[in-house]
């Protein structure tokens, strides 16, 4: 059995409501975008601005109003004459709510620009009234990274301040974007929303967490442009003082205007010129590691090796799958750490190890971070792409503790938290 056909008028209306629908969202994608000979123009400019406020709540309010409209006019329905009558009402009275009634100055400020994960990071806004009149209440939002602090200001007299603080959360290493401060209007309903923006957004970095070493490795090599030692040596490039002539001591090195002096014979003494080369590896790849602090953990020992290496004045390059990282200063180390992410497509620890010392040669240590599930096998064939005369060691972090065993000639090291890497070091030179 076939259900009855609708009537005529019904369907004609409902047509007629469509294509004004239609030519509707044709006119305001083009205001929107300003397209055609229209752009430019201070009336096209102002009505973008009015549509601009629009919700997708106000829209479909106005489609539900022109519908009850077609519906009263072509079909005679007292019953959507009423609905028009009350939407219309609504729609109406939802534009005095965007009736401007700020004039507040509205600044906010970080206290640290970069903290490290766990510290406070507190973010002091002020919001004043210089005008001369008493301004009513308001709400603003600001945007804390995926999150919006949503505040109420309260009615401030003519130059009072209404001050607020918050604390950003940095339980993860990362890079939060704070503000900017937006003051909101909006009508109870939804329909339209205004916002203006008071300040600009300021970015905070979550560094990782970093231990002091106190420990150097020993993979040095003698190199005529490396730094100067304590090291005494009887031939080298960086002259020491004189002392009495030794048998076996090369006569290249006698100081003949001494020796007429002194009547017997002196010879130079050097102190030697080392170079030491860090290459620490971070490998993020996720199957080499338990969970997700396993990674936290072992960005935090890649850049405390990173960052002991650059105060200590010594050559360091920390790589990874993804690419290398600045190593110029602390500083661009750490705030470019603030973004390292696990990379789920990348290739092994092995490769990476054969990619860095190639791009590497001259590097003397070299220390590959990674987690607990990277395989022996794979740890055998970092070493094989290594240089011989390269110290080379493996950090696995993870849930097993404190432990060393040796993978071929490479030292693996196994550590559960980053309070443990001094210690480890410490065994490894």
């Amino acid at each position: 059995m076939t259900s009855p056909a609708p009537p005529p008028e019904a369907t004609t209306a409902a047509s007629a409501v469509v294509r004004m629908l239609q030519t509707a969202r044709h006119v305001t994608a083009r205001i929107r975008s300003g397209a055609g000979h229209w752009h430019g123009l201070p009336v096209v400019a102002a009505v973008r601005r009015g549509v601009g406020v629009v919700t997708r709540t106000g829209w479909a309010c106005a489609a539900l109003l022109a519908l009850c409209i077609v519906g009263g006019a072509r079909l005679g329905w007292q019953e959507a004459w009423a609905g028009a009558a009350v939407l219309g009402v609504v729609v109406a009275t939802a534009w005095l709510w965007l009736l401007p009634r700020g004039g507040h100055a509205v600044t906010h400020e970080l206290f640290e620009r970069r903290v490290t994960v766990g510290d406070n990071a507190i973010v002091h806004l002020t919001v004043h009234n210089p005008a001369g009149r008493l301004l009513l209440p308001a709400r603003m939002e600001m945007p804390v990274g995926t999150a919006n602090a949503v505040f109420a200001v309260p009615t401030l007299r003519p130059g009072a301040d209404h001050e607020r603080g918050f604390i950003l959360p940095t339980a993860r290493r990362s890079v939060v974007t704070v503000g900017p401060v937006v003051s909101v209007r909006s009508d109870p309903v939804g329909l339209l929303r205004s916002e203006h923006n008071h300040t600009e957004p300021q970015l905070v970095h979550i560094h990782p967490r970093t231990i002091r070493l106190g420990v150097t490795l020993r993979g040095m090599m003698r190199d005529v442009e490396g730094a100067v030692t304590q090291e005494l040596s009887s031939s080298d490039v960086s002259f020491h003082a004189l002392r009495d002539y030794v048998p076996g001591d090369d006569r290249r090195n006698v100081h003949w205007r001494t020796t007429a002096r002194t009547g017997r014979l002196m010879v130079r003494q050097f102190e030697e010129t080392h170079r030491a080369s860090l290459l620490v590896l971070l490998d993020t790849l996720p199957d080499d590691y338990e969970t997700d602090e396993d990674f936290e953990t072992a960005v935090s020992v890649a850049c405390s090796l990173a960052l002991n290496a650059i105060s200590d004045g010594r050559e360091v390059s920390l790589l990874t799958q993804a690419g290398p990282l600045p190593t110029v200063t602390g500083m661009r180390l750490l705030d470019a750490s603030c973004l390292l992410q696990e990379t789920p497509d990348a290739y092994g620890c092995d490769e990476l190890a054969r990619q860095a010392t190639t791009r590497h040669p001259e590097a003397s240590v070299l220390v590959l971070v990674t987690g607990q599930r990277c395989d022996d096998a794979v740890l055998g064939r970092v070493r094989t792409t290594t240089p011989v005369d390269t110290v080379a060691i493996a950090l696995r972090c993870g849930a097993r503790p404190l432990g060393r065993h040796a993978v071929g000639t490479l030292s693996a090291f196994d550590l559960d938290r980053l309070e443990a890497l001094p210690m480890v070091m410490r065994r490894a030179a």
